[in-house]
């Protein structure tokens, strides 16, 4: 796939260009389509543009493309809400011109005011192109944990009227595009009977270098037999569904049962002083530390490789690449028990699962392996060994080897049973 427009993507995902010209977008952002350019050749990036002092990001950080990274963007104006209609025309004309170019065309499951984008699928489909559909969340739950469960009355008829409409066309993409890859059990469970071929996959973001070495790891699961107290730590947006208000109740428990543990909890957002307000009412304050976020990468896996035990009380059947991160460092994994972190996390093996929205049930488990420091040590290698086999390289070569199929018409019964 040599053609950059042979391949294009359309996100709402915006960007920016520094003062040289060069593309700034999510960090994480970055890292996927580097390394889906590096899997499947030369990508045509189409989003919105804005001015870089307007760049927002979902992850910690923003960052420019590396030089040697394929990728091309083409941007269109950005949407700040449904009064902007009189813009579509414009994104419209992008839309086309650059669906007409293109060999494939890759869309994933959109938002509101961004659902027009959809067109790129729809017209894609009517041109006889190849086209490939993501679903990279449980947009569903989430939606319904942050923006409908807060609503009352009016607003929230109108809300669940806009999810209803998302969720009409996510089955509309998915059941009609050559390939739809579901990135979430959720998702797998939700559409894989609507989508015409989909797969189930996962997008971790480390690299096999990126994995703690085997004597690192040693030398720190060696100190567990120090009876010294556990280091949980987490990496999370601070935000309600993230469940991180019943870690700190959690560690409240334990400080009451005699049990020291200390926590790290990196990242930020709405929830970060209430979470420090929480802690210092129950006189945990001094357990635990808030220093913010990390930028993912090298900062963020040091910071990780500090610690005895990965926190992820989610209480949504979102998955999240955190869980990844995670066993990349030699962390077992500690999660509430959903969908998704049953199908992600293997108990025993690599990670340990509480009941969900348990507070006592959550302190157990940390009280457990705070008494059962062989099972934390077994559990640790085992992560490892788990992130070894899920590099970002291998899922981005097992994508690139069915959308090549895809490409040269040669997909094969192994697509259509791989969900």
């Amino acid at each position: 796939m040599k053609d950059p427009q042979r391949y294009l993507l359309v996100t709402h995902i915006p960007f920016a260009r520094d003062a040289a010209g060069q593309p700034v977008t999510d960090g994480l952002w970055v890292r996927d389509l580097v390394g889906l350019a590096e899997s499947v050749g030369s990508v045509r990036v189409v989003a919105p543009e804005v001015p870089r002092e307007a760049l927002t990001t979902w992850g910690p950080t923003a960052c420019a493309f590396p030089g040697h990274a394929p990728v091309e963007f083409r941007g269109f104006p950005f949407l700040r809400s449904r009064r902007d209609l009189w813009k579509w025309p414009a994104i419209r004309a992008v839309l086309r011109e650059e669906v007409k170019a293109a060999s494939l065309v890759h869309t994933s499951h959109l938002f509101r005011p961004w659902l027009g984008l959809a067109y790129a699928h729809d017209l894609a489909v009517k041109l006889g192109k190849k086209t490939i559909f993501v679903v990279a969340e449980d947009f569903r739950d989430i939606q319904t944990w942050e923006w409908i469960r807060c609503s009352k009355g009016f607003e929230r008829l109108r809300r669940e009227r806009t999810l209803r409409a998302i969720e009409k066309r996510v089955t509309r993409s998915a059941s009609t595009a050559s390939l739809t890859f579901l990135h979430t059990p959720a998702a797998v469970e939700r559409y894989r009977l609507d989508a015409k071929q989909a797969v189930a996959i996962r997008q971790p973001g480390h690299t096999r270098e990126e994995v703690i070495s085997s004597e690192a790891l040693r030398a720190r699961v060696a100190t567990l037999s120090e009876n010294r107290p556990l280091r949980l730590v987490a990496a999370c947006r601070h935000v309600g569904l993230k469940g991180l208000d019943m870690l700190v109740q959690a560690i409240s428990l334990l400080a009451d049962r005699g049990i020291p543990v200390s926590a790290t909890l990196y990242g930020g957002g709405p929830e970060s002083e209430s979470l420090r307000s929480l802690a210092s009412r129950l006189g945990v304050a001094q357990r635990i530390k808030m220093p913010g976020p990390l930028p993912a990468g090298a900062e963020l896996n040091e910071a990780l490789r500090r610690a005895d035990l990965f926190l992820m009380p989610h209480r949504t059947t979102d998955f999240g690449r955190a869980f990844f991160d995670a066993m990349a460092a030699g962390l077992p994994v500690l999660a509430f028990r959903t969908p998704a972190s049953i199908d992600t996390v293997y108990e025993g093996l690599d990670g340990f699962l509480a009941p969900l929205d348990d507070i006592n049930g959550l302190a157990e488990r940390i009280a457990g392996l705070h008494r059962n420091r062989h099972l934390l040590a077994a559990a640790s290698h085992g992560a490892r060994a788990r992130a070894l086999e899920n590099t970002r390289a291998e899922w981005f070569r097992l994508r690139a080897k069915w959308t090549l199929s895809l490409l040269n018409e040669q997909a094969t019964g192994e697509l259509a049973h791989a969900a």
